[in-house]
Parts: C-alpha cells; structure tokens; sequence
C-alpha cells in the first residue's frame, strides 16, 4: 500500500515537472518585440488619435502616467478597451527609455529694456481666487474715456470696467449681467436699432464633464442704458467664442461659433440669419478643441473667411475659406505635431505691414496631462505669403504662454509682442508672469521683462491710459495654480471642491491690474 502511495506522489511530482517544462519552453519560445514593432505599436494606438508624440517631449518619469492616462481616455471614449495591456507594456518601456530625465530650462529674461520701464498697479481690492477669463476694450458709447468688458468666471459675471485715464486713473466696474462662465464678449448693434449690444459666449462649466452646458446671450441695450438679457442658443458644448458677421452677403447678421466642448464634443458651426428672424445651422468643423472664431479675409478677395486655433489633442490653425452664397471650404494651415503642444489663444494682425493678414498665436497649456511648464512653450507667427500660403516664424520661448497682444511698445515703428503666463515655475523669482519681445523692424526678437508677479495673468489690452504716448498693459488674473487645488474627482468626472473654495482662508490675489509704462529718464537710471 505504501508503495503504491509512493509511486502515485512520484506521478504527481513527475506530471508538475512536465509542466514547469511546457510553461518554460513556451515562454522562451514568445519573442519579445523589437522596437520597430513597438514603434508600430505606437503608429497603431497612439496615432489612431493623434500624431504619436516624440518621447522627447517629457521627462521619463512622466511617460508611465501619461501613457496610462491615455489609456483610461481612450476606453471613456469608446467603452472598450483601445490599446491591450501587452501593447502597453512596451509602449511604457520604449517611452520610458528613450525621453531625457528630465526637460532642459529656459533661460531666464533678466535684460529689460534701458529706456522703458511698466510699474504694475491694481485696479481693485482682488479676490479669492481670480478667475478673468477676458478683458476686451470697448466702445459703447459712454461718457468714460477708456471702457473694456470683463468676464470674471470667480463671480460669475460681465462687467463693464471704466476710467477716464490720466496719471493716477481711478476706475469703476458695473455688473451688466450674471453668467455661468463668461468667456468672450463681441460689441454689435445686432439688432438695427441704432444701439450697441453685446454678444456674450458662456463656457457653461469647469471643469469639463461632457455636459451640454455652453450658452450664447444677448444683451440688448435700452434706450436709457441698460441692458435686456436675452439667450440666443443653448445646450451647446463649452462655448469659447462668437461673432456676429453677415456671412453670406444677404445684409443680415450671422453667428460664427466656436465650441470647446471636450471630450468627444466640440465643433465649429455657423447660424445663418433667415428672412423670417430664425436660423438654420451650418457645420464648419466636427472637432473638440476650438478655441475662437475669427473672421478675417485671408486671400484678400473681399469676402471674410474664418480661422480657428484647435487644441486637445489636434494642436492646429484650421481656416475656412469663403466661396461665397454661404458656402465654406476647410482648409488647414498649419498643425503642431503632437498633441503636447498646448495651443492657448491666436489673434490676427498685418504683422509686418505688407497688407496682408498673419496670424500670431500662442501654446502654454499644460493642464490636462503632465502639468509643469515646458520649454517647447512660446508664441510664434504665420506670415501670411498670399494665395494662402504662409510661413512660420519663431517669436519666443515663453513658459506657459496664454494670450497674446500686439502694439508698438517703445515706439519705435514697429509692432511688438506682449505675452502673459498662467503656467510657470512661479516660485522662482526670475520667472516672469507678463513679458514682451521687442522687434528690431525684421521681426527678429528680444524677450524684455515686465513683471513676476501676480502669477497667472491671461487677458491682454493695449491701450494709453495715462496720456503719456506709451502702451499701458491692462489684464486680468487666472489662478488655475489655485484652482488645481479644489478640483477633484477622477478622469471621467471632474468637479470642483465648490465649498472648500468658499471656505479658504487664504489672502485675496489680484484680480485686474494695470502695468503703465514709462520712459526711463538719466535721473532715474
């Protein structure tokens, strides 16, 4: 009996042995991937969405948090799983091993300018956590000398800024209206009665959930000045911009629009204005990203196309090209070449005064994935050739560049760049929150200080107010360091921690300033 349990214990043994063996010989027999392979890999997943990203674009110890980022975006977005866990594996090595460390610094903008100085001073007592979305000069007819409409996201408001300049400008800010997220503001008598009204877009959330909640107002104004709010459009993604142009030369205002939106929704459309008062809608762009609409006549054949800065992972100036009786051909200026870009606003300008329009952008948006300041961030031009060709120029390296401003700063001629920051190293001194870059007359380009400090500034006008034949900067603050800290949830549902915000205890922040610039004198040097 003892023999036969000894030789059933020895059949056992013997049977686990063979498949130690089996297991062993077909392990040996799975051959790793080669890189080429990996690099297929990543073309076939990663590419699927976007332009697959160099692994020189973040430090290494980045790339697995990332990487598993993507992942959980890609299956929110489709319900499955994109990538397989294998596939992932060897992406996370061959990413890991091929990015630097850590990214190289920019060099500090320690030079200012030896004949111009701007003392930055505030407009208001600040808030809690500032939050201007927008500062836009205006013309609404009143008595005051200098007026901008702000959209302060904190308050939830649009309000309208006021002074009448001078040495030591005093200003006054009106609520016109509440609004959930005000983010842009146009100035039209959009109604033909001989009064100025404005055309507000509403972001609707933050952050970013997939809620249709982006509205478009209108305010009217009275005959004795106030304003009537009325709501043009809603259940829209997070709306980020509008503009009221006739588009198809009929004589009546259209809405050009720009959705943000977010995740799988976003997209650019425009309202066509019909005889009996409604409107019908014309798609433009099927894309989550937009940042704004522009009207602008690109090839100068007297008709107004439209040009779009796109973000997310698609990081490109898109135009579409009017061809006239309302129709509109896409048509794609230029693109990033990776989705870390981090594109953050555009503006449109005769950058170098040959009757042509360029257009001047910015990229410093870091929020989404890996958050610190990259040095791949700036502002650059395309120089507008004709017949829709354009070449692009380098203007700065800039951490963290949100918005952009262009205006003759030290009155030399020629048109200089001013650039805020809503992303940097900000608890280094020498990093700067508001620069401009000075233009020799070849568009070549000298980065000059302004100032370090409030951190995160986003809205930019260039205007005189104190009388003095210089640009005086006016901006407004955006803490998103701030906010970082009250926003949780996980990647399928952010919210903000609403009472946390409320109940914080920390000292109030500038929230609008203005930085007067001044000609430095040999008495003061």
């Amino acid at each position: 009996m003892a023999v036969c349990h000894l030789c059933n214990a020895l059949r056992w043994a013997f049977g686990i042995c063979l498949l130690f063996v089996s297991s062993l010989l077909q392990a040996q027999q799975v051959k790793a991937p080669s890189t080429e392979e990996i690099v297929a890999m990543v073309h076939q997943y990663c590419g699927g969405c976007h332009v697959a990203p160099s692994p020189a674009l973040l430090p290494k110890h980045s790339w697995p948090m990332v990487i598993d980022s993507m992942v959980t975006l890609s299956k929110n977005r489709t319900g499955y799983d994109v990538i397989p866990a294998e596939a992932v594996k060897h992406i996370k090595a061959l990413y890991y091993g091929s990015s630097p460390k850590e990214l190289a610094l920019l060099p500090y903008f320690d030079q200012p300018h030896p004949t111009l100085k701007f003392t930055g001073n505030k407009i208001d007592s600040g808030s809690a956590v500032p939050q201007i979305l927008n500062v836009q000069a205006v013309d609404l007819g009143r008595k005051a000398k200098h007026s901008f409409l702000v959209c302060d996201g904190e308050r939830h408001q649009v309000l309208l800024l006021e002074t009448d300049g001078g040495k030591n400008p005093q200003w006054q800010e009106t609520l016109l209206t509440d609004i959930d997220i005000p983010i842009t503001t146009q100035v039209i008598d959009y109604n033909g009665n001989g009064l100025l009204d404005i055309l507000i877009a509403d972001l609707g959330e933050f952050p970013p959930n997939g809620i249709l909640a982006g509205k478009i107002f209108l305010l009217e104004q009275q005959k004795d000045g106030t304003f009537v709010k009325k709501l043009l459009m809603h259940q829209l993604g997070r709306v980020t911009d509008i503009q009221a142009l006739d588009l198809n030369g009929n004589g009546r205002l259209d809405l050009a629009v720009a959705v943000f939106g977010g995740g799988n929704v976003g997209e650019v459309f425009w309202m066509e204005n019909l005889a009996d008062g409604s409107h019908k809608k014309h798609p433009l762009l099927d894309l989550s990203g937009a940042l704004n609409i522009t009207p602008v006549d690109l090839n100068g054949n007297g008709r107004m196309d439209l040009v779009t800065l796109v973000a997310q992972e698609h990081e490109a100036v898109i135009a579409f090209i009017n061809q006239g009786e309302g129709k509109f051909e896409r048509f794609d200026i230029v693109a990033a070449g990776h989705p870390l870009f981090g594109a953050t606003s555009m503006i449109v300008e005769d950058f170098n005064r040959n009757g042509r329009p360029d257009i001047i952008f910015t990229n410093g948006d870091a929020f989404d994935t890996q958050p610190d300041p990259k040095p791949y961030h700036g502002v650059q031009w395309l120089e507008n050739l004709g017949d829709l060709k354009f070449a692009a120029h380098d203007i700065g390296r800039f951490y963290g560049a949100a918005k952009v401003a262009v205006g003759d700063i030290n009155n030399d001629g020629h048109l200089d760049v001013v650039v805020s920051s809503w992303l940097n190293y900000w608890d280094d001194p020498k990093r700067q929150t508001l620069v401009w870059f000075e233009n020799d007359g070849k568009q070549q380009f000298r980065p000059r200080p302004i100032s370090s400090s409030p951190r995160g500034l986003v809205p930019l006008e260039l205007i005189d107010i104190t009388g003095n034949g210089q640009l005086d900067i006016v901006t407004g603050s955006f803490r998103m360091d701030i906010l970082k800290e009250f926003l949780g949830g996980d990647e399928g549902k952010k919210q903000m921690d609403l009472e946390g915000m409320k109940t914080d205890k920390r000292p109030s922040s500038a929230r609008l300033l203005m930085f007067a610039a001044d000609a430095i004198n040999d008495n003061s040097q």
